[in-house]
């Protein structure tokens, strides 16, 4: 080791307080990287094994093609692997089982990988004449064992019914009619197999299959036709979809023959919903930006909030006969010292801080409903990521200042003239501030003028904190609201539906339900859907796109679907009382237009959308439409107008499906009767009772013994509503420690500018103290430095994050459609954070000056 570098050790470890602020910026921003990319690594694992173990593992199956295609895949240069399967048929079993036939399907070795079929006893066939019986077959009364020899009738599923002429296949029901059972083998023929095994249920048998699996083995050769092949490519690209293409007419095989394993190539981020794929793209572009910024700017700031010190260190060297090389090398040399300490234990911290998260978040997804739970994955991509970034990273911080001081005179760089410059015009003040303020206030805004390079990088990385916790924020609201519009979840656990009859059974009992000790809340409303046609002033834009077929255009306006949903009293109150919406007069005829809505449009876009371009108070005219049954037409009935007291986003309790073409209107009871008191009985109309409760599975037993009667429609959602819960559960942990994540690295970067800086200006502190500045003073000129520091850093930072912002609204454009919206909660905490941290890091690092030797402080050349 050269005297240079002995020289820069010591150095290191006489400013023990910079060099552990440094590594701990360091060790911050490695950790950040780190956690965040082993946690895409591992999820993306995650969701390709639990797609694996839902689908199989192919990329695109073909169906009813010969050898010559077959040889003509295989020899394509892409082409990894292919699995034979054929379809033997079924054999009867047991009529009285719900699955009452033997599914006998053959697969080649290939083939019974890519499908993950498991081996619980025995051993897997290897030639057409042995089977392997599923596990569920044990519990059927099945009399054969492994050993045993059974002879099958085996032939093809056909529905008596003429309109189905064609093959049923395995993951078809069993076909019922009016009559019973209205289906039956044909073209049987008697085989024998001897069973050598027992596997687990295999993938492709559901609970509404037709039959249990014997799986047999096929070598492909057997027949000149093959009923199913299934490929693995060697390079997933997002070309695939036009190469498969290509290849199909290349070998004329029937479009509706090749197929891709959608829910494998989605998490490979290749999907024929290009806007999805764009979407996840561009976020995770941005977050990854996002990240190395505020790593960059973390490790940055440790070295050049003490750029001052440096310089002087430097320039000592240079007095001595320290060449421009060999202060530069000082420098790397030290950022590199830093960087081998402070890079493994990032990595390791990051390592450990995500592996404890996903060890806890991984019960939550499976009782979800993922087959697979989520691991820590580390790849070799990760190390080097984390590693060259925090390296380069850690070189360029140190680089610039030595490239500064190395083109200064020692004299210059011992004295530090570049760094505080004291013209007149430099440290010109308002003459207000003082009048308003008083001197301590000049005094704070001349010192932050005077230290401008110091000034400037600690409203930089305040700056920079402030971008980074609101993109973030920004980014994890983003990601909800995406969840939201893409999913289905309900807020009820039971529902009981009865279409209008004679006797309403569903109003009789619905008292006893209500009061039932385990409901928590429940509701009962009429609903009704009929054809209605909207002046088309007042018709919104949702309807663009849709198919000619699907909107019905009358001279009176456009045609959409309403529903009508009447509300007893109580509750009609209560939901307005929900919704801040004033009850109306009884003159009127009000409603509530649920006018704000989501739904998939025609190009698969998740959109928020308003439906109708109309204002709170202001009428609803409609005309419904009739069917005259003596004229054998439709008619439109008078105009009826509603008065809309409020427009909302949110329906009452209950199991509403959006549209582009459905208006959901929610009434009273009395309006409901005369709305629809002149519309025919054959009006798809309902009364319905939704319930939450503590306990769904006791409650729904306890509404089956007040025996309702066979026109009641009974369903029980929880299992459901529980895996929405525990994925929203699952992305809010992630979310949330996101979130806080940013918030201590932005807090840890804060305190780490405002801190050091206060450090290297002890001497000037202590100068101030001994010309006579009285404590008192000097807090207050502190107060003035926190309050301008935190003013100029949000003129600069709050417009950035705007635009950062509005960049990640722009990525979600390709799959989803909802407005910009401002997260005016996040900036008002990052306003008061703001202020609150730059105080508590000025008084902090104030405090610890009070027992400073003036004398001493003024001679002091360390931190």
């Amino acid at each position: 080791m050269n005297i240079v570098n002995k020289v820069t050790l010591r150095h290191l470890k006489q400013n023990k307080r910079r060099t552990l602020v440094t590594i701990f910026g360091v060790i911050i921003s490695v950790a950040m990287i780190t956690a965040v990319a082993s946690l895409g690594v591992s999820f993306i694992d995650m969701q390709q094994r639990d797609a694996i173990s839902y689908n199989g593992d192919w990329h695109y199956a073909v169906e009813d093609v010969d050898k010559e295609q077959i040889k003509a895949i295989q020899a394509d240069d892409n082409t990894d692997a292919i699995g034979l399967v054929e379809e033997l048929g079924f054999a009867p079993l047991n009529d009285q089982l719900t699955k009452r036939y033997l599914y006998v399907r053959a697969m080649d070795e290939t083939a019974i990988e890519q499908m993950q079929v498991k081996l619980k006893e025995g051993k897997l066939p290897t030639n057409e004449n042995e089977v392997a019986i599923s596990e569920e077959l044990k519990g059927e009364d099945f009399p054969y064992q492994i050993g045993d020899t059974i002879e099958l009738d085996i032939g093809e599923r056909y529905a008596l019914n003429e309109e189905e002429n064609r093959p049923l296949v395995q993951d078809e029901s069993i076909y019922e009619g009016e009559d019973g059972i209205e289906e039956e083998l044909r073209n049987q023929e008697k085989q024998d197999f001897k069973i050598v095994g027992e596997i687990e249920t295999p993938l492709w048998d559901n609970p509404w299959s037709a039959g249990y699996t014997v799986l047999s083995y096929t070598d492909g050769l057997s027949s000149s036709e093959i009923d199913g092949a299934y490929v693995n490519v060697k390079k997933l690209r997002h070309s695939l979809f036009d190469d498969l293409e290509k290849l199909r007419e290349d070998l004329d095989i029937n479009a509706e023959n090749m197929g891709t394993n959608t829910p494998l190539l989605d998490t490979y981020l290749i999907s024929v919903n290009s806007g999805m794929v764009a979407t996840l793209s561009g976020l995770l572009t941005v977050i990854i930006v996002i990240i190395m910024v505020g790593s960059i700017v973390l490790i940055y700031n440790a070295f050049a909030i003490s750029v001052s010190e440096r310089s002087r260190y430097l320039g000592m060297l240079s007095s001595v006969g320290a060449t421009k090389r060999q202060k530069r090398n000082s420098v790397l040399f030290e950022g590199l010292v830093i960087g081998l300490i402070s890079i493994p234990v990032g990595i390791g911290a990051g390592l450990l801080g995500i592996g404890v998260t996903l060890h806890f978040i991984s019960e939550m997804l499976l009782s979800a409903g993922f087959n697979s739970e989520i691991r820590l994955v580390v790849t070799p991509a990760i190390f080097i990521i984390a590693v060259a970034v925090s390296l380069l990273t850690i070189m360029i911080s140190a680089w610039i200042p030595a490239v500064r001081a190395s083109k200064i005179t020692a004299i210059d760089a011992i004295r530090q003239a570049k760094d505080v410059k004291l013209t007149k015009k430099k440290i010109k003040t308002n003459r207000f501030v003082q009048k308003l303020f008083g001197y301590e206030a000049e005094i704070a805004l001349k010192n932050l003028k005077r230290n401008k390079k110091r000034y400037h990088v600690t409203v930089f990385s305040l700056m920079i904190s402030i971008i980074l916790f609101l993109s973030v924020g920004f980014f994890t609201n983003t990601l909800t609201k995406s969840y939201e519009l893409q999913s289905d979840e309900q807020n009820y656990d039971i529902s009981i539906r009865e279409y209008y009859s004679n006797d309403n059974n569903l109003a009789d009992i619905y008292p006893a339900i209500e009061t039932m000790e385990d409901v928590e809340e429940s509701i009962m409303y009429q609903n009704m859907r009929f054809s209605a046609v909207i002046p088309e002033e007042i018709a919104g834009d949702t309807l663009e796109g849709l198919d000619d077929d699907s909107i019905e255009m009358y001279e009176e306006g456009t045609g959409y679907t309403l529903e009508l949903i009447g509300l007893s009293s109580e509750d009609w109150g209560d939901y307005l009382r929900e919704n801040n919406i004033p009850a109306a007069s009884d003159e009127q005829q009000p409603a509530v237009l649920v006018n704000t809505v989501n739904y998939m449009d025609h190009n698969n876009k998740y959109v928020e959308t308003e439906m109708l371009n109309v204002h709170e108070g202001d009428k609803l005219p409609f005309r419904q439409e009739y069917y005259i049954e003596e004229k054998d037409d439709w008619e439109l009935s008078d105009s009826e107008e509603l008065e809309l007291i409020g427009l909302t986003d949110n329906f009452p309790m209950g199991n509403f499906y959006t549209s582009p073409n459905t208006l959901s209107v929610i009434v009273n009871e009395q309006t409901f009767n005369e709305l629809t008191e002149n519309l025919p009985d054959s009006y798809d109309r309902s009364w319905e009772v939704y319930v939450t409760s503590d306990d769904p599975y006791g409650v729904e037993e306890a509404i089956e013994e007040l025996e309702p009667g066979s026109s009641l429609e009974i369903s029980n959602i929880y299992a459901f509503q529980q895996q929405d819960k525990q994925i929203t559960l699952a992305l809010s942990v992630f979310i949330y420690g996101f979130i806080t994540l940013i918030t201590l690295i932005s807090i840890a970067n804060i305190f780490n500018t405002v801190s050091t800086s206060v450090a290297l200006r002890k001497r000037e502190f202590a100068t101030m103290k001994s010309i006579g500045m009285t404590p008192k003073a000097f807090r207050k000129m502190i107060r003035f430095e926190s309050l301008f520091y935190g003013i100029k850093s949000l003129i600069y930072g709050l417009p950035i994050s705007f635009v950062v912002m509005y960049w990640i609204h722009l990525q979600t454009r390709s799959a989803f459609e909802y407005r910009f919206q401002i997260p005016w909660v996040y900036i008002g905490i990052v306003i008061l954070a703001v202020f609150i941290i730059v105080g508590a890091a000025m008084l902090y690092s104030t405090s610890k000056l009070k027992k400073d030797n003036i004398v001493e402080t003024l001679r002091q050349e360390n931190i």
